[in-house]
Order: C-alpha cells, then sequence, then structure tokens
C-alpha cells in the first residue's frame, strides 16, 4: 500500500508541550489511533498530520517526499483532500446546519455531487430531521455530529480527527467508529486521538504515548 506519513525520529517541542523522537508510518486505508493519558501530547502529535506545525527535530515524509518550510504549494494542495475534524471546532453559530456543511464544500470547490453527498451524510449522521436548525440551537452531541459531517462532505482520502466521539452518547459513538473503519477499507486514512476504545470492536492499529 501506499505510503502516507511517515515520521523518523521526529520531536516537537512547544511553549506548554513536547515529544520526542517518534517513528511512525502510515500507510493508505491505515485506521491508526493515537492513545495516551492526558497531557502527554497526543493533540500535539496530530498536528503534524495536518501540519499545523512541524519538527522541530527529524523528519517528516508526505508520500515519500520530505515536508519542510518550504514545502506550502504540496502543503496546500494535500489539505484539499483533508478532512479535519478538532476538539471545539468552529461552527457559525447562525447557520443552518445545511449552511455550516455547504460552506465547508464551497471553501473547497467542491461541488460535485454535493447534494447526493449531503444525503448520504446526514443519513449516517441522523441530520436529517435538524438539517435546517441553527446551530445555536444544537445540543453539544449534535454539534459534534456536524463537525463531523463538514470533514467528511468533500469524501477526504484521509480524515484527521481529534477525539471526535467527544460528547456523543456510546451508540453514536460506536457509529462514527464503525463508519471511520469503513472509509478505511475502501482506502481512507484515519488517524485520529481516543480515549475513549472501550467495547469497540473495529481493525485499528495503536500509538501509544
Amino acid at each position: 500500500m501506499e505510503s502516507i506519513f511517515f515520521l523518523d525520529r521526529v520531536s516537537v517541542i512547544s511553549k506548554k508541550k513536547s515529544i520526542n523522537n517518534i517513528n511512525i508510518g502510515i500507510k493508505r486505508g491505515d485506521f491508526f489511533v493515537i492513545q495516551g493519558s492526558n497531557a502527554t501530547g497526543k493533540s500535539l502529535l496530530l498536528k503534524l498530520f495536518y501540519f499545523k506545525v512541524l519538527p522541530s527535530m527529524g523528519n517528516l515524509y508526505l508520500r515519500g517526499n520530505k515536508i519542510s518550510t518550504e514545502s506550502k504549494k504540496e502543503i496546500t494542495d494535500f489539505r484539499k483532500k483533508m478532512g479535519v475534524i478538532l476538539q471545539n471546532d468552529y461552527l457559525i453559530p447562525f447557520f443552518s446546519v445545511f449552511q455550516n456543511i455547504e460552506l465547508a464544500s464551497q471553501i473547497q470547490n467542491s461541488k460535485k455531487d454535493f447534494s447526493n453527498r449531503m444525503s448520504e451524510i446526514s443519513g449516517w449522521l441522523e441530520l436529517d430531521t435538524i438539517k435546517n436548525e441553527k446551530i445555536v440551537n444544537l445540543s453539544n452531541s449534535q454539534k459534534q455530529k456536524v463537525v463531523i459531517a463538514r470533514a467528511l462532505i468533500n469524501n477526504p482520502s484521509v480524515i484527521i480527527a481529534d477525539q471526535p466521539e467527544t460528547f456523543l452518547d456510546e451508540e453514536s459513538r460506536k457509529k462514527i467508529f464503525f463508519l471511520f473503519e469503513s472509509l478505511s477499507k475502501i482506502g481512507s486514512t484515519i488517524v485520529m486521538t481516543s480515549n475513549n476504545l472501550s467495547n469497540i470492536n473495529i481493525k485499528h492499529k495503536v500509538f501509544q504515548l
């Protein structure tokens, strides 16, 4: 399988946290989960995969090419193929569910099959009945589902997710993880952090911090 990410003795040093000497290889179709107790640097490590940070030491490779501060075009092009789900991710409160998801598609200039994709994702995430509801009126669980839908709307080849189960009940959590597993089986690459995979029977690789 095609290599997507390779971290070679990577360290990231920030003011608040640091991670040191990380070696990771991730291939196309992998379902890769980063685990660890609080404050171990899971979110910081995840930032490398959507290029929010670059290594302080060591090398980060994207599809075999070394990434550096000179790789802006390569990073920009690759981000168009990514879906990113972050904790406390921002939604426009006085836009509807539909408008928030539609806007994500428009930003990436991806209108192809939007209606079919929107219908499919709304069904997966049980958003059909609230698609015209304003974000400000939603529960935290519903907002999280909208964040996930927004990340998936353009059918990304790589999904980066920081504890996507946040605010979800157990049934919804299982559905989300089985959805990710299904996507990985058809070739999407999933890289995520999680503190709660108990009672979830899915095939995934684990990196422990």
